[in-house]
Formats: structure tokens, sequence, C-alpha cells
């Protein structure tokens, strides 16, 4: 009989993601600015390397499933992966920014090797991490109490990750060998010690079931996702709006730093995004109950365009001034928590659809390209920043600076792309997206008669 969870198991597995969050801020967020502005990686290499690194990430992903799932061990099939790819992710990350004095083509080449070893064992440890929830409890409830706090703690890992810029300044500034360095030491330190708590607390709880399982195949997948017309919809939607977000995400850090040339509005700059995604976030069942889900879907798009045309405006007009900026980035940022929930209702109806069109119903199949597509965005993002910095030659040894030239390519990668983009999406939404409400009630509804049907037949 499976035991209620503990508080002490619930606490340990929330406070697993800390360091873990924290680490990846880091190298996430900043490794762009630390290769060009303090290594003095060319922009045009990085485009590459950035784009082929998270494609492979992608694919990383679904490979790390079928490992975990196939492992045996008497301490289960996750915590063994966790500690392992926290150990390991740690130590590559103090690697990531350490500078060991190469120079010309062997930088380039450790540079790259650090970075794709960076991703490989980031992978271990956030898939065995998120994919360990079900092994946790069956319990709907606890469920979600064990799946809130991650989130929560996470959020409380980011708010430290906003001020980046001055603690890498205090501990020596963005040099070789310098704050990146020593912050990667303390965020690696405090990543393995929440990890460790994370695994001596958090025990599988749910007994494993022997099943037959299919091995995960893209072939498979492309097939099934070809046969459900309003998945791919629903795919080319997702892919523009988490580029028009990463866009964002990736060119902040320069806007603030060679553009306005303040680092602190950074930091409330981030702080306050969190806090309207999470708004965006926890209201989307609250606006879809009163104004309608289609409404609120058309709102997710809209309202970010909103956000970047007065974003634009502050900063033509006003030279940035901050709390008219923040007031503009926070509408900006809700409409993208929205949609954090809007990608999972959508992508849930889809599997509905693909039942009640094809008779076939493929959750894993689908819902696996949540975190492939959201790769696949982030390598489109990485690729236009960095050709964009390398059409107007903002990297090597010219990325200390910003020139009129690599200041307004950062405020079109800023204010101007994301917008367009998302109106692109939107145009695909009102011209091809079909699972409207009424559609979506009229298949639950047959879906449900023949499973009746079905039943009675087994019946007799």
């Amino acid at each position: 009989m499976e035991k209620k969870l503990s508080l002490k198991t619930k606490a340990g597995y929330g406070f697993g993601t800390f360091g873990k969050s924290l680490s990846y801020g880091l190298s996430n967020g900043f490794i762009s600015m630390y290769f060009l502005s303090v290594l003095g990686l060319s922009s045009e290499f990085l485009a590459v390397m950035f784009f082929i690194a998270r494609i492979w990430d992608g694919v990383n992903d679904l490979l790390m499933g079928t490992i975990i799932d196939n492992t045996k061990s008497r301490f289960g099939k996750f915590r063994p992966w966790i500690l392992i790819g926290a150990v390991t992710n740690a130590l590559i990350t103090v690697g990531l920014f350490w500078q060991p004095g190469l120079k010309g083509a062997s930088l380039y080449i450790f540079a790259t090797v650090m970075y794709l070893l960076w991703d490989a064992s980031y992978t271990m440890i956030d898939v065995s991490y998120w994919s360990m929830i079900p092994a946790l409890t069956l319990d709907s409830k606890e469920r979600d109490q064990v799946s809130m706090l991650p989130r929560i703690i996470g959020g409380a890992a980011g708010i430290v990750g906003a001020f980046t810029m001055q603690i890498v300044d205090k501990l020596g500034g963005p040099v070789i060998n310098g704050g990146y360095l020593k912050y990667a030491m303390i965020t690696s330190a405090v990543y393995i010690f929440t990890a460790a708590i994370c695994v001596v607390t958090a025990k599988e709880n749910v007994e494993p079931v022997a099943e037959v399982k299919e091995k995960f195949s893209l072939i498979k997948s492309a097939k099934i996702l070809l046969g459900n017309d309003q998945a791919l919809i629903i795919v080319a939607i997702m892919i523009l709006f988490n580029l028009a977000n990463n866009l964002t995400n990736a060119a902040s850090p320069f806007y603030f730093s060679f553009v306005l040339e303040n680092k602190n509005m950074y930091s409330m700059f981030t702080i306050i995004l969190g806090a309207s995604q999470a708004i965006g976030l926890l209201g989307f069942p609250l606006f879809s109950k009163r104004f309608g889900r289609n409404r609120v879907y058309i709102g997710s798009f809209i309202i970010p365009c909103i956000g970047y045309g007065l974003m634009m405006l502050v900063n033509l007009l006003f030279g940035g001034n901050f709390p008219l900026f923040i007031i503009s980035a926070f509408i900006m940022s809700a409409g993208f928590g929205s949609m954090g929930v809007m990608q999972n209702v959508m992508l849930a109806d889809a599997v509905d659809y693909g039942e009640w069109k094809n008779g076939q119903r493929n959750e894993g199949v689908i819902f696996s390209m949540l975190t492939f597509l959201s790769k696949i965005a982030a390598a489109l993002s990485s690729l236009i920043t960095m050709a964009g910095f390398s059409i107007v030659k903002f990297g090597g040894e010219n990325a200390t600076t910003a020139t009129p030239e690599a200041v307004q390519c950062i405020e079109i990668i800023m204010f101007v792309l994301p917008p367009v983009i998302l109106i692109c999406a939107l145009l695909i939404y009102l011209r091809k997206f079909k699972l409207k409400p009424e559609l979506v009630s009229k298949i639950s509804e047959e879906i449900k008669e023949r499973r009746q049907k079905a039943a009675q037949i087994e019946v007799e």
C-alpha cells in the first residue's frame, strides 16, 4: 500500500531544485555574454555552435528519458541520475567558466567541448528530477503539492540570479578567471548540497509495474504528428511563441549592460518579469472562466505585443525611463505567463483530437514535444541573436563596448522581432486552429460515447 508523503520528503524534493536553478541561471543566462565579452569568441562561431548544441539538447532529453526508464538499481531509477547529474554538471559548470590559458583554435575547441558536456550533464539531472514526480505518489493532491514546491523554490533561486551581474562584479568582475568563475564555484557547491538533500530525503514511493515499452522513435513521432493536423498547428504556434520570449531573454542582459549601462535595472527587470508571468500563470483559469478560453488565447498573443510596443516607445522617447519601462515589461510578460498554461491545455486538447480523428491516443509523443520544441526555439533564438551580432561586428575583441550599429541590433532583437513573431503566431491561430470550446466539447462527448459502447461490447 502506498504511503502518504511526509513533509520531509516534500520539502527535500522541492529543495533539490534550488542549486540546480541557481547554477542553470548562471550557465544558461550569461554564457553568451561570457563567451563574447570575456573570452572574446566570435559571434559567427557562437551562432553555429549554440544552434547545433541546442538542437542536440532537445534530442538528448528524449534519449535520457529512455535511459532512465531502463535503469534498475537499489536506489530506484531516478535518484542515481539526480546525484550523478548534479555532481557532474556542477564540476563542468566550473570548467565552463575557467580559462586554462588557451588561445586561438584551442580556445574555441575547449569552449565547444565544455558547453556540450555541460548541456549533456544538465540533461541527466533535469530529466531525472522532473520525471520522478509520478514515482513519488499516485495521489493527485500530493502531486500538485510536490510539483508546486520546486517552482516556488526555483523562483527564489531566480531572484538570486537576478543579481548575477552585481555578484560577478563583487567577486572580481567580468574578467578571465574572475567573478564568473568564483560565482560558478559557489553555485556548484550549493548545487551538489541541495541535490544530495533531495536524494537522501525523496525516495520513490510508487511500486513500478512490469510493462512492455516501445522504444522511442523520431520517425514514429513524426508520423503521429503528421496525422494530427491540430498538433502540427500547435507545434508551429509554440515554436513562434517561445522564440519571441527567448529573443527577449537573450537580448536583455546586453540591453541593460551596453545600451542603458545599468545592471541594477536588469535585476529589477528580471524580478518583475517573474512576478508578471506568475500572475499570468495563476490568472489563466480565472480569466478563462470569465471571458472564455478563446478570448484568453487571443489575449495571450496581443497583450505581449502591446507591452513590446510600449517598451519600444519608452526606449525611443524617454531614454529607457525605468518606471515606465518596468510597467511596459510587466504588461509584456503577463501574456507569456498565460501562454505557459495555454500550451499545456492546447496539447491536451490535441491528444483528444487525435483519438477522435484517428482512433489513436498519443499523450507521451505529443507532450514530449513540449520540451523538444522549447529547445528548438532556444536554438533559433541563439542563431538569430548571434547572427545579428555578427552582422554589426559585435563580438570577439569588439564585445566590450557597443557601437551605434550594435545598439540598434540589440534593440531590434529586444523590441521589434518578438512582436512580429507573435503576430505571425496569432495569424496561424486565427486561420488554422480549430480546437475552440464548441468543438472540444463535441470531441469530449463523442469520445465518452465511443468508450461506453466499447465497454458494453466487451461485457457482451
